[in-house]
């Protein structure tokens, strides 16, 4: 569930996981997967800029009504697609981000083909400790907060994270940067 998080220069911004199927995150209008946000991320530890593939979507409408496709009742743009091909859960217990979900990334390209632009996001250190996705930019501790987001697996946390199971681009990601 992605959920709202400060930044330096649009103010609250919606970011995160946006279905528990997949590894995709999403910033507003732009989607992205977690593996490639990872990635990018640890390299900007020690170089000033990496890119990451990256999805905008043109409107609100493209992206869809993310409450609408998780109740069923409103399938429209990008999320509305996900949710037909991925519903929400019946059961609460199994609303957890999937260790998985990187293995729907194809089909997940696919409804993003039909829904966004593609093309590339750079993540990058500022001056003043800034970081930078895109024309987003993020103070270093607002920055944390959003690479502690992905570790975790979001908003409900990932399948087996009590266990200590989460994928290793997210462990690598906050390792670069100092360590959970």
């Amino acid at each position: 569930m992605p959920l709202a998080f400060d930044s330096l220069s649009h103010g609250r911004v919606v970011f995160g996981f946006y279905n528990i199927e997949t590894d995709g995150l999403l910033l507003d209008r732009h989607f992205f997967f977690c593996t490639d946000f990872c990635g990018a991320v640890a390299k900007v530890a020690a170089q000033p800029r990496a890119e990451m593939p990256g999805w905008t979507c043109a409107d609100a409408e493209a992206v869809g009504d993310l409450m609408g496709a998780i109740h069923g009742t409103r399938h429209v743009g990008l999320l509305g697609a996900v949710y037909r091909r991925w519903p929400f859960p019946d059961d609460p217990a199994a609303f957890r981000q999937r260790l998985a979900g990187h293995e729907n990334r194809p089909a997940v390209e696919t409804l993003l083909a039909e829904h966004a632009r593609p093309g590339t996001l750079v993540i990058e250190r500022r001056s003043g400790g800034v970081i930078g996705i895109g024309d987003y930019a993020f103070s270093a501790p607002q920055f944390r907060d959003l690479m502690e987001y992905v570790w975790r697996g979001g908003y409900p946390t990932w399948e087996g994270f009590e266990r200590g199971q989460w994928p290793a681009c997210a462990t690598a990601m906050l390792e670069a940067w100092g360590g959970v």
